[in-house]
Formats: structure tokens, sequence, C-alpha cells
């Protein structure tokens, strides 16, 4: 047995005249990976079905106490470790009166992730008010302490029950507060409960449920600090002037007031309005206002992307030296969301520098310094679509030094290299928006991928199980975004938000008037043309632009057919001493 190398061990041994031989320390030489399938503490085993669920079993060795020496022939040596074998069931589908069951068998089980699983995921098969009276009636009050235990509900004791329950609550009103905002029937049937519980005084509960009852109906009604900026109505943006200002500002202040408004989307952001189930059916006419935490933000993704377009196209009489430093300001700001950590905005400057109006300037780009060119190309490779986005995943979780200021525009920021231990012991905590559009993709994918119920009409709790894999990572990132530190600049976010804003076709037909398509130069910048599409065609379809104007499309290449000119859009866009010139 010692020729296998998969057993090969050093054993030492010692000789004992009443005993024989005798086996006093075992190392074993496999390497880890060799090995890993032995140290594996987890055995997938089967399926249990039982009546309304689907259980599935796993085997775990568990690490124990080692056992007396009554019990051994010989004592065991200081390094003996004993293990034993559990049976361990974790629900995989159900229905909804057996998840709801299990809330109270795993809040203090041995599936951890079941309950905040369910808590992120339930809307996608029922509402909070449905569950809240499910829970509320699992009190058992009808099971006397001698009666025995039902199998896979929790244990028949009115007060631990009631404890659990208590318990489940605290969690869902501490975790997942949005969902009683705006439902005053729920928190009546919650003190409702708490008033008839009269073995303890869950005080904490009802100041939660208080707080809760004061919120509802006042949100938005004292906006904080930057909040407070007021925003144009319709059609009220002034044009160049607002733009010229908010790029007056240093690529920084402006990078660091965009992510100061990402941020502020991000952690508002509500989980379940992420869900496949949920976000996919937002084109409906019924679900308009579905998901508008998610629509804040993409929202807010376009408003960027505009702004973007529209500096670089306000000025038809601008010359192409002068377009290029426009583009290289945006690259700068860009570049600061990079260091900031804002993958956001960054995308969103990225997808306007990349669209087909700004893209096919070519005069322009042939203006642009090759530094700004090759930041812009390493910016631009972040969101490759390459091996599913792998780099933009990877770089969320990656530790990096922050950004230090500088007054030098020639001293741009660069990435230090260096361990992650070094870089966890020189810095701050430093926090993360990351591009909600990847994360979404996945949670649409699944959705479609996986059946929302198993045969029997169970619900797919697994699917669900998945889900919140997805959303775990979002609530990791959230919680990171307490480490940014920034202060409000109206006069930015006043800019900001007074850009012009131009519909798609608007945007083709000047940029075709800037530069006609008959126009060639060899030094535009090479970059895939998939990353040209925009989070909201990505998103949310057409329903983020206004009514498209007739005309001619320019072709992917940038050529057309005819190269009109609208002097509408001239007269707009250019002042009006050079109009009166031109004509």
């Amino acid at each position: 047995m010692f020729d296998d190398r998969s057993s090969r061990s050093s054993l030492s041994l010692d000789l004992d005249m009443s005993w024989g031989i005798v086996l006093q320390a075992y190392r074993c030489l496999t390497n880890d990976d060799e090995d890993s399938r032995y140290k594996n503490p987890l055995q997938e085993w089967g399926e249990e079905v039982e009546d309304g669920a689907i259980y599935g079993v796993t085997l775990r060795r568990v690490r124990t106490e080692s056992p007396s020496g009554d019990f051994l022939a010989v004592a065991p040596s200081p390094g003996y470790v004993h293990y034993k074998t559990c049976k361990v069931r974790s629900l995989r589908a159900g229905t909804l009166e057996k998840l709801v069951e299990n809330l109270l068998v795993e809040y203090q089980g041995s599936d951890p992730g079941y309950v905040p699983t369910f808590l992120s995921t339930y809307r996608a098969f029922t509402s909070p008010e449905k569950v809240l009276e499910l829970l509320l009636d699992r009190r058992l009050e009808k099971v006397g302490d001698k009666e025995p235990a039902i199998p896979g509900s929790p244990t028949p004791d009115t007060p631990s029950v009631q404890r659990v329950v208590r318990g489940v609550l605290q969690t869902w009103l501490e975790r997942h507060p949005q969902d009683f905002r705006n439902s005053s029937q729920c928190l009546q049937m919650i003190s409702s409960y708490l008033s008839q519980d009269c073995r303890e005084n869950p005080s904490q509960l009802l100041r939660l449920v208080k707080t809760l009852e004061e919120e509802e109906g006042e949100q938005d009604s004292s906006p904080k600090d930057w909040r407070s900026v007021s925003r144009p109505a319709e059609g009220d943006c002034d044009t160049s002037e607002n733009v010229t200002s908010l790029l007056s500002h240093p690529p920084q202040d402006v990078a660091e007031q965009l992510t100061l408004i990402d941020v502020d989307l991000f952690q508002k952001l509500q989980f379940c309005h992420c869900l496949g189930s949920i976000w996919s059916q937002r084109d409906k006419k019924e679900n308009r206002h579905v998901a508008p935490s998610v629509r804040a933000t993409v929202a807010q993704f376009n408003a960027v992307t505009a702004c973007v377009t529209a500096s670089v196209l306000n000025d038809i009489q601008m010359k192409p030296q002068m377009r290029a430093k426009v583009l290289e300001k945006w690259i700068s700001i860009a570049q600061y969301c990079r260091f900031l950590r804002n993958f956001s905005s960054l995308r969103a400057i990225l997808s306007a520098l990349q669209s087909n109006p700004i893209y096919r300037l070519k005069r322009t780009w042939a203006a642009v310094s090759r530094d700004n060119l090759t930041i812009f190309h390493k910016l631009s490779a972040i969101f490759s679509d390459e091996n599913n986005h792998e780099m933009s995943r990877e770089i969320l979780t990656k530790d990096e030094i922050p950004l230090r200021r500088t007054n030098s525009a020639r001293n741009e920021p660069r990435p230090l290299q260096r361990s992650a231990s070094q870089v966890r012991s020189t810095r701050p905590a430093q926090g993360t928006v990351p591009y909600l559009g990847t994360f979404l993709t996945d949670l649409v994918m699944l959705d479609t991928a996986l059946p929302d119920y198993v045969e029997g009409g169970l619900i797919n709790f697994e699917k669900r199980r998945k889900e919140y894999e997805v959303l775990a990572k979002i609530q990791k990132l959230q919680l990171t975004c307490r480490h940014y530190v920034l202060t409000p600049k109206p006069e930015i976010l006043q800019g900001f938000y007074t850009h012009r804003q131009l519909t798609e076709d608007q945007s083709h037909r000047i940029s075709r008037t800037i530069e006609p398509p008959a126009d060639s130069c060899p030094n535009s910048p090479r970059i895939r043309r998939k990353l040209t599409k925009r989070f909201s065609s990505l998103l949310l379809g057409s329903e983020v632009f206004s009514p498209k104007m007739n005309g001619d499309r320019v072709s992917p290449s940038g050529s057309c057919s005819s190269c009109e000119i609208d002097e509408g859009l001239i007269a707009v866009l250019c002042p009006a001493e050079s109009v009166t010139a031109k004509v």
C-alpha cells in the first residue's frame, strides 16, 4: 500500500513489548493539489423529498473533541484529531409556507445564508404582506410543550419560537427597511403582533417600527447638502456657458462631484430592484415605476454621457485642436474617476467618447496627444468584454493606492504596484462604485436560464441562492462607500445639472456637420466597437431618448450618402456673429 503515491506518508513507530508496534505520529507527504479531494469537508449526498419541500443533503465532516482514553487501546498523541460526519439539509425548493417556516428553522441553524437570501429575493415570487402573514402565524401557540416536534419545524416551545420570530423581524427591519417605508399595513401587522406578546418587552423592535412610521411620507422632504442644488426644468438648459463652466474646473474636482452623486445613488440602491425578474419587466407600460433606484442610477449614467457628448459637439466652429483639448479634459476626468474607483462615471465618460458621433471625428482625435490616447486605451481596456468582462470584475476586489491630490496639470496620477498586504497597512480603506450594468446583466441571465418553479409547482429556491451570490457582491461594495469623504461644490454640480441635452439623431447630424463623412484621417483611436454601447441602449432601450428626428443615420464606419447641413442646429450651437458671417 505504501507504493501508492496518493498514500505516501511518514510514520514514526515505537516498539512496545506489551502492545506490539504503536503508531506515534503521522505526517502526510502528498501536496495540497493531490490531497485536496480528501480535505474537502463537504460531500453531496442526495435529496430528500417531503410534503411541499425538497431538501439537498450534504455530509459534513466536523471536528470534535478527542474521545477519552478509556475507549482507545492506546492513549491518543497530542496531535490526535477526531472528526464526526454530520448530515446537513438545505432547502432547495418548496411552497411559500415551507420557505417562510424555514426562516425559523435556519435563523440560528446550519444554513446561515438562508435568511439573508430569502429576505433579499422574496419579492421575486411574493409580497411582504404575505410573508408577514405566514411568519406571524408560525408561533405554534397550539402546540403543547409535551407534544412531539414536527420534523423540519422549529422547536414547539412557544417562548423560544417567539424569540426566533422577533429575531427574524429585527433582521428584516434593520437590513431591508425599504420594504416597510411605504407599507403602513406591514407596520401595523408587526405592531399588533408585538402588542400581544406579553412575555418580553420587545423595545428595540418597537423603536424600529416607530422610526419607520415616522419616516413614511417624509422622504425627500428636507434635501441635504448638494441635493438641494436647483435643477433646471426640462427644456430649460442654457447651453455652452454652463458646459464651459463645468470644464473650467480642475478635472479632479469634477470627478469628485460625479463620484459624490454616484455614491449617494449606489447606497440607496435596493436589491430587489436588481433582480432579473423585476428589472427585465421595466419596458412594459404597467411597470414604468418599477425599480426606481436602478432607474435613478441609469439616468445619472446617461446624464454624464450626455454631458460629455454635448461638451464635445456644442460649438460647430471650434477648431479640431481646441476640440481635442475638450477630449483630453474628459480623459483626465475619467482617469481621476478611475483612481476614485468610481467605475460608473468612468464607464459613462468612456461610452460617450467611444460613441459614433465623437469617435468619427478623426481630425479631432488626430490632435489628441499620444499620452492621452494611451491613457484612453488603458481605461477602455478595463471594460473589455473578453472572458465575460473578467478584468472589470477582478478590479472591483483589487486593493490599490489612493489618489494623491496634485496641483500640477502635468503630474497625472499613476498607479503604484504593491502587494495587497502592503496596501492595507499603508492606507485607509477606500470605497468603490461599480458599473451596475455588469451585475444587472448577470441577474437577467440567471433569471432567463433558471426556472422560477420546479416539478410540482414548488418555488425554485436554488435559483434565489445563485441570485443572492450576485446581490451579496453589490452589498459588499455598498458597505465600502462609507469610506468616501467628499465635499459638495454647488458651482460644479450646478454646471453639470444645467448642461445641454441632445437627442441621438441631433448628435449624429452635428457630428457630420463638424466633419463631413468624406473627410478621412488615419489617426483616429482604434478601440473595440462593442464598447461603444451605452448603458441606456443596453438596459433601457429607446425610452431614455427623446423622439428621434427624421434624417439619415451614420454607419459605424462614419460614411453616409448625404451630408446636409442643419441650419437650425447651427443657429442654436454657434454664436450669433459666427452664423451671420457664414451666411
